[in-house]
């Protein structure tokens, strides 16, 4: 985002902070703009997928078969590497590659289901933000961690972007807004110091790489941040619903499956009855759409670079 850093230095000082004992931030400063474009597969390279990888080397190898999303990843891969990779570099390329990789792919590499039992699945997606360069490898304390967000306008925005967007409102876990717009808040916070990961290879729980030992007085608000990653419904079920899309997208021949995930898609959207598009038509329709219709991947003729 061009002059980001200016515009949220701007935004912060017209909404001056709250005293770090207040857990709620203020509201995203970010709008909610349509800007992402359609993404378009090339449908001629998925043969180069095997049937018996799993799904998140599939998606590895649709990010490497794009330009951009190989150019990007490669550039965080180089800046994460190495005995002595600097952890600055790192996050920032990290960063870059979030937002500026197309959100199937980005999505696609960083929330690809894997079965209980498929360790190597669960840790390529894990390290797919190479935590060993990313993350601390002392786990600091939470609080720690949020002061040190809160200084930096970058971060305390993705932090107040995703408490805004992924947020139960109520006991009953109803969540501020659609899954698709905390997904996109949750990945905005990776690169940053509140940068957040899959805790192990066999699940898809996720956490902040923090401690609450040592918090004091402050162990319940401690314990709050921390749980509004590891113990929040509205994350975990955005998570769990991308990943089922994931799968589905795997679950069936490619030729069988193309239109029916899109027909699928389109009969979910405002104002588009079951029925309504004939097969020949539902490459063009949804290669057209714009979000927050376009938050799956999109299968079509020709793939945009």
């Amino acid at each position: 985002m061009k002059n980001q850093a200016t515009c949220l230095d701007i935004y912060w000082t017209v909404h001056p902070a709250r005293s770090l004992g207040d857990y709620e931030l203020d509201v995203s400063p970010y709008e909610d703009t349509v800007t992402s474009k359609p993404w378009k597969m090339n449908l001629s390279k998925l043969n180069m997928l095997k049937p018996d990888w799993d799904l998140c080397l599939k998606f590895a190898t649709l990010c490497t078969l794009n330009d951009k999303c190989d150019r990007l990843r490669k550039a965080y891969g180089q800046a994460c590497s190495g005995p002595h990779c600097h952890q600055h570099s790192c996050l920032v390329q990290l960063r870059t590659f979030f937002e500026k990789a197309a959100e199937p792919h980005a999505q696609g590499l960083l929330l690809c289901p894997c079965a209980p039992t498929d360790l190597g699945c669960g840790e390529r997606r894990r390290n797919t933000i190479a935590p060993s360069c990313a993350l601390s490898p002392t786990a600091p304390n939470c609080l720690e961690l949020r002061r040190h967000c809160l200084s930096d306008a970058l971060c305390r925005s993705r932090l107040a972007d995703f408490q805004t967007h992924c947020h139960p409102m109520d006991i009953l876990g109803t969540c501020a807004t659609e899954q698709s717009r905390c997904l996109r808040a949750y990945l905005g916070l990776i690169g940053t110091a509140m940068t957040p990961n899959f805790v192990s290879n066999v699940n898809t729980s996720v956490a902040l790489s923090c401690t609450c030992r040592g918090s004091g007085n402050q162990q319940e608000e401690c314990e709050r941040l921390e749980g509004s990653f590891s113990r929040n419904p509205c994350l975990m079920e955005a998570i769990a619903a991308k990943m089922r899309f994931h799968s589905q997208l795997f679950s069936q021949d490619w030729a069988d499956s193309t239109f029916s995930v899109m027909e699928h898609q389109l009969c979910s959207l405002p104002g588009v009855k079951e029925g309504r598009h004939e097969e020949g038509d539902a490459v063009h329709n949804m290669a057209t759409l714009t979000p927050p219709a376009l938050q799956h991947v999109q299968l079509a003729p020709d793939e945009a670079q």
